[in-house]
């Protein structure tokens, strides 16, 4: 027992030892970082689509050759993108151009309002009583949205150049994507064939539980996104809110974010609601809250099944530190990467007993 402890804390210190001594040659380390940085977002955005396109190329696989299969879906989604370009694009960028040009309104209805409200009597008794300056907050928010507005005109450069960036991305994630469907065997067996013979069963077996993991998440938060989107789209449509599809496109979306996401996408709605009465705000929230309802309660586990088994507490924990650390992206990986290490302390942690067992 003592001999283990041991070695366990032998192991700790040298892990500090390594971290301590890269710390002292971070220059070496930074083309790394570089490369890194450069290939995470791609690769992960790579490993998403693959998973969601994996079952079409399967089925088309039985009819043809796996490149033919991955060409034809290529092909479609080309033929898909073009028609949503021709067609629902144009609506999302006339919402977000009419949406971003009633700003000034919307800004100016807050301040009215905000004018309507110092006149009440408890506020002029406040304001009677130093306890509370309207005009201050007035001059406070303006300047609030100047500075916003000068900070947005200041950061084009920095804007321009994450759009290069976006568009790089774009362009180089097919390939990636391409060459994981047409040789994700090749690849799996060049990475298995780096242990043991005696090891090589094993590591395969975990590979398998870690696709199995990865494909039910993925594929199937990807579904309810798109299951939640319809639903939010039809029902803001009932409602006559403005800007319905662009709307429900960014409450879709921002459900791949779990338990925060839904109330972060709809924030927007309830915003774009409250300016046309607070009766449409308050049918709007009730309407959010029935879809999440149902999402929650029947498509989630329907869809994505209990197969993740993981606590709420845990999720929002793994959220929180994850978007602190790594911002929205690491909110919306968390949870795969705690399902992936999960599954290899499933299988190591039996070795390692067994290694470490006097």
């Amino acid at each position: 027992m003592n001999d283990r402890i041991f070695r366990f804390g032998l192991m700790i210190l040298l892990l500090f030892a390594i971290i301590y001594l890269g710390s002292l040659i971070s220059w070496f380390f930074e083309p790394l970082f570089v490369i890194f940085r450069t290939l995470f977002i791609p690769m992960i955005l790579s490993v998403f689509l693959f998973y969601i396109l994996k079952p079409l190329v399967a089925v088309l696989e039985k009819k043809m050759a796996r490149t033919w299969s991955i060409l034809v879906i290529y092909l479609a989604l080309i033929l898909i993108v073009t028609a949503m370009m021709m067609n629902f694009v144009p609506i999302l960028q006339n919402q977000f151009v009419s949406l971003t040009e009633s700003i000034p309104e919307f800004i100016g209805r807050i301040q009215q309002q905000i004018q309507d409200f110092q006149e009440t009597d408890l506020i002029a008794r406040l304001q009677l009583q130093g306890l509370l300056s309207v005009e201050e907050l007035l001059v406070q928010f303006n300047s609030l949205m100047s500075d916003l507005a000068t900070s947005l005109v200041n950061n084009i450069t920095a804007v321009l150049g994450t759009l290069a960036n976006i568009i790089l991305v774009i362009v180089i994630i097919p390939f990636i994507l391409f060459y994981f469907l047409k040789d994700r065997e090749k690849m799996i067996a060049r990475f298995v064939s780096w242990f043991k013979p005696s090891d090589q069963n094993h590591v395969s077996q975990v590979l398998v539980d870690i696709d199995k993991t990865l494909s039910s998440y993925i594929q199937g938060q990807g579904l309810v996104c798109l299951i939640v989107g319809t639903l939010c789209l039809v029902a803001f449509w009932i409602i006559r809110l403005d800007y319905a599809l662009l709307l429900a496109f960014i409450a879709g979306l921002t459900n791949i974010i779990p338990y925060f996401g839904p109330w972060i996408g709809a924030i927007p709605a309830v915003i774009v609601a409250f300016f046309i009465s607070p009766f449409t705000a308050l049918i709007t929230i009730v309407a959010i809250i029935v879809i999440q309802q149902i999402e929650s309660s029947l498509v989630s586990p329907q869809v994505i099944g209990r197969k993740m088994k993981i606590h709420p507490l845990t999720v929002m924990l793994l959220i929180l530190l994850s978007g602190r650390l790594l911002g929205v992206l690491g909110m919306i990986i968390a949870i795969p990467i705690y399902a992936v290490l999960r599954v290899l302390i499933t299988h190591l942690y039996p070795i390692a007993k067994a290694k470490f067992s006097p």
